[in-house]
């Protein structure tokens, strides 16, 4: 169990590693590929963050405790892992419990754009909002092209963010060239799927870490006690 206890935790620390990575990643370029659709991205990156500092703190507390013997490391790596444990299946519970109020917050932040950019009020911020979520999603419009009815769109066009194909710089393109779906849909299965991901990779990180948990306990038999 000791070996098992070395590699599992070596595998620990380089998600650790990559979990930091990924988080500052999203931290510093995530609104270019994220849109913003009421999901607080820097939050959860800071989480990300913070969650993989505390991988790697634990883990290797756990490598030194499982190569050295000393029984006093192998408890804090218990004991920390044991609390990070419990912080994840709170966030495994919340983020089950609270699905359709995401689905809810996305409603709420994409309707005042679209409609702005609909009868022509729109703000940058509104347009940029609706090119990127009509783009990343490949949607059109709230419910579908059809949602385009201002003066703006008159004469069968849509904003050029709903075509695939639409000429680079132009504002505009065919309503008959555009995506067919609405991107309320799209959005909220965009991040109800994101959600579910997270979440099912929560549980994956959970069971990993219970099963350290039982090697490490299991571990400190093979041991004579020896100070910390």
């Amino acid at each position: 169990s000791k070996c098992i206890l070395i590699i599992i935790n070596v595998f620990a620390l380089l998600a650790g590693v990559g979990m930091i990575g990924i988080g500052s990643y999203v931290l510093v370029a995530g609104e270019e590929y994220i849109p913003d659709v009421g999901v607080d991205v820097t939050t959860s990156a800071i989480a990300m963050i913070v969650l993989g500092v505390l991988i790697l703190m634990i883990g290797c507390f756990g490598c030194f405790g499982a190569i050295t013997g000393k029984h006093g490391l192998l408890n804090v790596y218990l004991i920390g892992l044991l609390v990070v444990v419990i912080i994840e299946i709170a966030f495994i519970i919340y983020g089950f419990v609270n699905q359709s109020a995401v689905e809810a917050t996305v409603t709420e932040s994409i309707s005042t754009p679209f409609s702005n950019v609909n009868d022509g009020s729109a703000t940058s911020g509104d347009i940029a909002t609706v090119d990127s979520v009509q783009e990343m999603a490949k949607c059109c419009g709230i419910d579908g092209p059809e949602f385009y009815t201002g003066t703006a769109w008159a004469l069968g066009k849509v904003p050029a963010s709903c075509c695939k194909d639409a000429a680079e710089g132009t504002t505009k393109c065919e309503k008959a060239d555009a995506y067919e779906d609405g991107c309320l849909e799209n959005s909220e299965e965009m991040v109800s799927q994101a959600l579910a991901l997270v979440l099912y990779i929560l549980i994956a990180i959970v069971l990993f870490q219970i099963i350290c948990m039982v090697l490490a306990f299991c571990s400190k038999g093979d041991y004579e006690p020896v100070d910390a």
